[in-house]
């Protein structure tokens, strides 16, 4: 009898151990079955943002806090007249004609600008002959960040005319606007060698050009230049009256006219 009883317990637990194991199977089996889709649908979605060209969400970056931009002054504006006293006198040797001529004509330049050239070359000359004494030119260095020459050009000149005098500026000036510019001559050699052509001490000009010696007095050029609000070059002043540009002579003649009769 207890071995019947010891019989049918053993069948019971036999049956449930095979009763929980199928259910775990079974649970087993849906949980493949669920992945297997999920994975399926997730295949097929990633294939079609292939096909379609188009991209998977992207995780969205938290955002910078911008800082806050610092307002910068604006440049000063471009007067059409400016009082003449707020011009420094230049250097002597910078200066052609007579102190007591009716017009001055204040020039900004840059030694390696085409269109300063062209004004050297075109305009100033009919000036010159034109009016002679009557007009007085005064030249101011505003060498361009951009002209790769133009800075140490500006400093040559500004040793020329202290070995020199206003000879040896105004002839290295001619040099490099009629020569130097025109071919791309500006360079620390062609510069030593036009010093040396119109008759400057070899030897002081190379000291002078090399130890940066006038490098300050074209900084204040610039500087008054950026004061004024020169923004180009060559830029004119005829007696305080704004030229912009390598106009013509006619351009020039109608201001310098206007200035000599009187205004």
């Amino acid at each position: 009898m207890i071995n019947k009883i010891k019989a049918n317990l053993h069948g019971q637990a036999s049956s449930n151990v095979l009763a929980i194991s199928i259910l775990v199977s079974s649970i087993i089996v849906a949980g493949s079955i669920v992945w297997g889709v999920k994975s399926i649908q997730d295949y097929f979605s990633n294939l079609g943002r292939n096909i379609l060209g188009m991209r998977p969400p992207q995780m969205q970056q938290p955002q910078q806090p911008q800082q806050p931009q610092q307002p910068q002054p604006p440049p000063p504006p471009q007067a059409d007249v400016v009082d003449p006293s707020q011009i420094s006198e230049a250097p002597q040797y910078r200066v052609k004609g007579s102190s007591k001529a009716k017009v001055t004509i204040i020039e900004y330049s840059d030694f390696q600008c085409p269109f300063c050239a062209r004004f050297v070359r075109e305009t100033l000359s009919q000036i010159e002959k034109t009016y002679g004494d009557k007009v007085r030119i005064v030249f101011k260095h505003l060498p361009l960040p951009f002209h790769q020459y133009a800075q140490k050009a500006a400093e040559a000149a500004e040793c020329a005319g202290k070995i020199g005098g206003a000879k040896g500026f105004w002839a290295l000036h001619d040099k490099m606007f009629y020569e130097g510019q025109p071919t791309g001559r500006l360079d620390i050699n062609s510069l030593k060698e036009f010093a040396k052509q119109v008759g400057l001490d070899e030897k002081k000009f190379s000291q002078c050009l090399d130890t940066g010696e006038m490098a300050s007095v074209v900084s204040k050029d610039i500087e008054e230049s950026q004061r004024l609000g020169v923004r180009g070059t060559p830029t004119f002043f005829v007696n305080g009256k704004a030229i912009r540009g390598a106009l013509p002579f006619d351009v020039f003649k109608q201001v310098i006219d206007q200035e000599l009769q009187g205004g």
